[in-house]
């Protein structure tokens, strides 16, 4: 048999059945010799390595590569991003995420959040309406209380764009989306509205250590909410739209 044939019944059925996106053992846990010597533009384009500060000594020991961060979790302290008016929202949010073993940047997992707010800041009445028990009905104060809850799945991506600008090691970005289920409470009426919605954040962070984190992060949030029918009300007559924009300080640690 043509020894050109024999190889290609040998190794094609290998190559065609390769991922070309499964990292190698070599890129998911490099030597640190490769990534600070032989490959450091390969490992530390969108990495660093990170080393704690041993106080006793004064000197930097026990460094890490970014790389092999396998899991993040977070809080986040929010406030309204009308720098004329902070506390008309307030909030806080919880966030765990884990790394994609094939995409190695992009990461997945879930949030949850809580925000005391006022109707005025995230939402408006409704200004048309026929049905005697829809919204429109009810002229709700701009000032009037509202609370919003949250909790929902999504993914983030990490990288460091800011390198092209400023050379750091220990300053990483991110961007979050999750698609969320969301409630809303509003003081007026004290009905419960229920919907889905998403969050979208993004995040400049410090890495003061081989597993701490902090930072500010922006977050926009979107939502659909309606309350159970009174009658003959169409969902149009009980829904709310809801949209708003907060800023604030997260940190969290990686392992």
């Amino acid at each position: 048999m043509n020894m050109k044939y024999l190889f290609l019944i040998i190794f094609l059925p290998g190559l065609a059945s390769a991922d070309p996106f499964r990292l190698t053992e070599e890129e998911v846990s490099p030597s640190t010799e490769d990534i600070l010597i032989r490959k450091k533009e390969k490992h530390l384009r969108d990495e660093s390595m990170i080393y704690d500060l041993n106080s006793s000594l004064g000197i930097r020991d026990q460094r890490k590569y970014t790389g092999s961060d396998k899991n993040r979790f977070s809080i986040s302290g929010l406030v309204s991003s009308d720098y004329e008016h902070f506390s008309e929202t307030l909030g806080v949010d919880v966030s765990y995420l884990r790394r994609t073993e094939r995409y190695d940047q992009l990461w997945w997992g879930l949030q949850v959040f809580g925000h005391q707010t006022l109707f005025g800041a995230v939402t408006q009445n409704q200004s048309v309406g026929t049905n005697p028990n829809s919204d429109s009905q009810i002229k709700r104060p701009q000032d009037s209380e509202a609370r919003v809850f949250a909790g929902g799945l999504g993914v983030s991506y990490r990288f460091k764009l800011l390198l092209d600008f400023l050379r750091t090691e220990d300053v990483f970005e991110s961007v979050d989306v999750f698609a969320n289920v969301v409630e809303f409470d509003e003081a007026v009426i004290e009905q419960k509205y229920r919907g889905y919605g998403l969050t979208t954040n993004y995040g400049i962070h410090k890495r003061s250590s081989t597993s701490f984190f902090y930072g500010g992060k922006l977050s926009y949030n979107i939502a659909s909410v309606k309350r159970d029918a009174i009658g003959t009300e169409s969902a149009s007559d009980r829904s709310f739209s809801l949209g708003w924009l907060t800023m604030g300080f997260e940190m969290g640690f990686f392992y």
